[in-house]
C-alpha cells in the first residue's frame, strides 16, 4: 500500500465522521449520515491506497465534510446546553 497525505486524511476524516456519529445528541438521522459518510470515506482512502498504478483525485468535500460535522456537534451540544439551563428552574 502507498499511503501519501490525501489517503492518511481521507481515512482521519472517515474517523472522525464516525466519532460524530456516535455523539446521543444528534438526531437519528443525522447519525446515520455521518456513519455512513465516514464508511465511505474511510473505504475510499484504503481503497486509493491499495492501488499501485492510476490517477485518483479527492474532491474538496472529502476535508471539509469532517470539519462541518464537528462544527454540527458542537453546536447541537451547546444548544442543548443553554437549553437545559433555561429550563432548570433555580
Amino acid at each position: 500500500m502507498y499511503w501519501s497525505a490525501y489517503e492518511v486524511f481521507a481515512v482521519i476524516g472517515g474517523m472522525v465522521l464516525l466519532a460524530v456519529a456516535a455523539a446521543p445528541v444528534l438526531e437519528p438521522k443525522e447519525r446515520l449520515l455521518f456513519a455512513l459518510c465516514g464508511v465511505l470515506f474511510a473505504g475510499y482512502g484504503f481503497y486509493v491506497a491499495s492501488q499501485s498504478y492510476g490517477t485518483f483525485t479527492f474532491p474538496s468535500f472529502v476535508y471539509v465534510v469532517p470539519i462541518g460535522a464537528v462544527a454540527r456537534l458542537a453546536l447541537v451540544w451547546h444548544q442543548n446546553r443553554t437549553a437545559s439551563r433555561t429550563d432548570d428552574p433555580a
